[in-house]
């Protein structure tokens, strides 16, 4: 899942580094009128291109909802169970123990087995316990990826709204208000 942040990443920054070079271009042109039919012509271009990654990024984020829906109907009640299940088998052992008399050595054999058994459940009762806190981890991982996708196409969408669907002059924002991924 770590390639979802990094495609994430590296479609903002091929943005901003379009955007970058519209601005450049903008300023190069100045005075020199002839061509900006042309300029005008890679202006829309680059647009159409925001415009396909804002579709991209779009999918990319009703496939992940769609992702973790299935995930969540599919994994964490399988995990639920297999927690019921050593549950059980750690209480049926424990309630095994105490039934059993300790006094012969045939009996204490069969304690430390059972008491190995007990140890064995419990380590795994730890381990499905972390594989939980893992998954429940990575859903809030996606959760987050899923606002940050949100945040950027709001982003994108009321830059869109504030021109009016019209041809707007790239403008450079200060350094300090934009966000870094991480």
């Amino acid at each position: 899942m770590a390639v979802v942040p990094g495609l994430v990443r590296h479609v903002v920054a091929e943005a901003e580094h379009r955007l970058r070079q519209g601005l450049d271009l903008v300023a190069r042109l100045g005075p020199d009128r002839p061509r900006w039919e042309e300029y005008e012509e890679r202006l829309r271009r680059m647009e159409q291109s925001l415009d396909a990654q804002r579709a991209e990024l779009r999918s990319l984020r009703s496939d992940l909802d769609s992702l973790v829906a299935q995930l969540n109907d599919r994994v964490l009640p399988r995990l639920d169970e297999r927690m019921d299940d050593t549950e059980r088998d750690l209480a049926a052992v424990a309630s095994g123990v105490f039934r059993q008399g300790r006094d012969s050595a045939a009996d204490r054999t069969r304690l430390e087995t059972v008491e190995q058994r007990v140890g064995d459940l419990r380590a795994r009762l730890s381990r499905v316990e972390q594989r939980v806190g893992l998954w429940r981890d990575l859903q809030s991982n996606l959760a987050r990826l899923g606002e940050d996708l949100d945040a950027l196409r709001t982003r994108l969408t009321s830059d869109d709204d504030a021109v009016g669907g019209e041809t707007r002059p790239l403008t450079a924002r200060p350094r300090a208000d934009r966000k870094t991924a991480s």
